[in-house]
């Protein structure tokens, strides 16, 4: 069944840019692994302004044994861990992690 990983960030006023800046450094082919994510959808909050600061990172997998095996593979890889571990200067913070099973009806 397929899972939804859904990622809620708060971004410190006039960071984005650097947020964003991390994302690209996330997507480089070094951290590609044997599982991928299939779908990868990034959301901001409109409202109240474009300096809002919610940022949701939505990523696909086909089942979750493929989220495993993507998880495995970012919490063994010390560079990965390097680039999203929590500093007082990042530009953004982890609120919550959310893991969604579609469930048919």
């Amino acid at each position: 069944m397929p899972v939804l990983a859904i990622f809620k960030y708060a971004v410190k006023p006039g960071r984005m840019a650097d947020f964003m800046a991390k994302l690209k450094a996330a997507a480089d082919p070094k951290f590609n692994s044997p599982t991928m994510p299939h779908t990868v959808r990034l959301f901001r909050s409109s409202v109240p302004g474009p300096d809002t600061s919610g940022v949701v990172l939505m990523l696909g997998y086909p089942n979750m044994m493929s989220y495993g095996h993507r998880t495995d593979f970012e919490n063994n890889n010390e560079e990965w861990r390097k680039l999203f571990e929590a500093h007082p200067d990042s530009p953004e913070t982890l609120l919550s992690v959310e893991l969604l099973t579609e469930h048919s009806l």
